[in-house]
């Protein structure tokens, strides 16, 4: 008993043109495993190749109906993957990264990742990938310098996803980037911005720097968040984050969570005000020469010298968001769920495990003249003394 299915048409095989893939499931009685028999049709010509394999997947496994509907759509995509792959006329890395690029240029982030791409292409993609091995891996890693391993695995991510594609293809036996492992680092400890710190970085800011880091500290805001906002985002009450602006690249903020509405705090009112006088012929808030910021580093020169102007150690600019939220918790007035809400984390989890320190004092901070069982937590929470 078998089920015919067609695949669609394949690109070249030598010097043919495949037109069409055929395969069956065949059950045979006197064998354990369920067979595949398939044929490969070629464009002016008859059937070239008609062959049985066994697909070493146990009958009393899996039946009849999941081989045919599950199985074989799924080694049909397959194989055309290799005849695909087979139309190049050499096994370098560099004919496996298009073809990577291709399956991630609709991700998200795809283009502000790149640039880590294009790296790993100049070190690997002339050689064949059966010939990549893991010291060749290692010392790639190496090569980078003194960077953070999360940004190492980023690369690591990338050569892996590469020879994947040359794996399932069958033209490597093992992908030798799977399972390098980096020593864990101890996170940096997070070191918000003091009130008096706050004040002095604003007092001496130029205007557009001003604003902008009014925003980023009385908000949390992400830096591409803030360089996305659109006056049409900015209500009486409420700010809308909708998109995020990073490497030139308009994208959608970095979750859904952080698809959001944030209130909007007195202390933040004056700079939004002067910013939209600013920016009043363009669509976005913060703009040159009429068009949008492409990116954070916009603002780094001038923060670097604002930095040293005040006599401040030097602190990302992204550690206004930190500054944000660990003020957020020091005041003791907001719960940690609504703290997540407003900075766009998907779970508190990630606050109660990034700032934890800040939080373990919080709980001494409650109001203990509250009565904890009053009348409007029902009748049943009466206790009986005796």
């Amino acid at each position: 008993m078998s089920l015919i299915v067609s695949g669609v048409k394949s690109p070249n095989k030598g010097d043919k043109k495949v037109t069409d893939i055929k395969a069956s499931i065949l059950n045979r009685s006197n064998r354990k495993h369920w067979y595949l028999r398939y044929q490969l049709f070629f464009e002016n010509s008859d059937v070239e190749k008609h062959q049985e394999i066994s697909t070493k997947v146990l009958k009393t496994e899996k039946t009849l109906k999941y081989m045919q509907t599950q199985y074989l759509p799924a080694w049909i995509a397959k194989k055309q993957n290799e005849l695909l792959l087979q139309k190049f006329d050499n096994k370098k890395f560099s004919c496996f990264y298009e073809k990577y690029l291709i399956e991630h240029e609709s991700n998200k982030g795809f283009f502000n990742r790149l640039p880590t791409y294009r790296k790993v292409l100049k070190y690997f993609g002339e050689f064949e990938v059966s010939k990549i091995n893991r010291q060749m891996v290692k010392d790639f890693l190496f090569s980078l310098g003194d960077i953070k391993n999360d940004s190492k695995k980023k690369y690591l991510t990338c050569i892996k996803g590469i020879l994947d594609i040359a794996l399932d293809s069958d033209l490597i036996t093992r992908n030798v980037a799977k399972d390098i492992a980096f020593a864990k680092e101890t996170k940096e400890a997070i070191n918000p911005f003091s009130g008096d710190e706050i004040a002095l970085l604003l007092n001496n800011a130029d205007q557009m720097l001003k604003n902008y880091l009014g925003i980023a500290f009385y908000t949390g805001m992400r830096s591409g968040e803030i360089l996305g906002l659109m006056h049409g985002d900015i209500l009486s009450d409420k700010i809308s984050v909708k998109r995020s602006i990073s490497r030139g690249n308009i994208t959608s903020p970095k979750t859904m969570g952080s698809i959001r509405d944030i209130p909007i705090f007195e202390s933040v009112k004056p700079f939004l005000r002067e910013q939209i006088k600013q920016s009043s012929k363009s669509l976005y808030l913060f703009s040159q020469n009429g068009t949008n910021i492409d990116d954070v580093s916009f603002f780094r020169y001038r923060w670097r010298e604002l930095l040293k102007a005040c006599n401040i150690p030097y602190r990302t600019i992204y550690n206004t968001r930190h500054t944000f939220i660990t003020a957020m918790l020091n005041s003791g007035k907001f719960k940690i769920m609504d703290i997540a809400a407003i900075v766009g984390h998907t779970s508190p989890q990630m606050i109660m495990t990034r700032y934890a320190g800040f939080i373990k004092e919080n709980h001494l901070k409650i109001d203990t003249n509250l009565e904890i069982f009053s009348d409007s937590f029902g009748d049943n929470l009466k206790f009986k003394i005796d």
